[in-house]
């Protein structure tokens, strides 16, 4: 669902850089800690509930909708977490940026299932995505992906096949542990009784 367009987001992020990062090999935040990746993080739930759960690991939240990355820095804000980082850029464009072999876990909740044939390619799940997130990973680390949408989980274990990954765990109805945080998106489908979908790959070490 689109997210009506509120100024008072946008200027938020403008009016906060120090909730943004600074994509350089050299910035602290990058550095000493274990780092982890979502990938169309919306409103935030997810990866602020990681954050609170575990506060010596650093976070990057990549929302590629301006709106939306703003309404989740005005909560990072309001509950004074500092070990999440927001990016309002589209994932594409900072894959070179973001230095091999450097991230020790990458989310994918919910992302956009793109349904007609003719925009495979633009699915998070698409090989030549997969091909960037491997090398993201650190060796032995980890992506996991859920989805509620049948045609992208299937879709995305056929693009599995071409990739380099090992498939550690497929659930075609995934029950919720306790130790794992949930998406706005999550929430929403599991109370209107939506199977969720989740696949777990791993970048095994040389």
């Amino acid at each position: 669902m689109r997210t009506k367009f509120k100024r008072w987001a946008v200027d938020y992020l403008d009016d906060n850089p120090r909730i943004m990062l600074n994509i350089d090999s050299n910035n602290p935040f990058l550095k000493g800690f274990p780092l982890e990746i979502e990938i169309g993080s919306g409103k935030g739930d997810f990866i602020i509930d990681k954050a609170r759960r575990h506060p010596d690991t650093h976070y990057l939240a990549v929302e590629k909708v301006k709106t939306v990355a703003g309404m989740m820095a005005k909560k990072l804000d309001e509950e004074n977490i500092e070990n999440v980082k927001v990016l309002p850029l589209d994932i594409a464009t900072i894959f070179e940026q973001i230095e091999k072999g450097s991230i020790d876990k990458i989310y994918l909740n919910f992302s956009d299932p793109w349904p007609k044939k003719k925009h495979a390619k633009r699915r998070l799940t698409y090989i030549s995505f997969l091909e960037q997130y491997y090398e993201m990973l650190k060796d032995n680390c980890y992506l996991n992906i859920k989805t509620d949408n049948d045609l992208l989980y299937e879709f995305t274990l056929e693009e599995i096949t071409k990739s380099k990954f090992t498939l550690v765990k497929e659930e075609f109805d995934y029950i919720f542990e306790e130790d794992d945080s949930m998406s706005e998106y999550e929430r929403k489908f599991r109370e209107k009784g939506n199977k969720i979908h989740r696949i777990i790959l791993k970048k095994e070490g040389k």
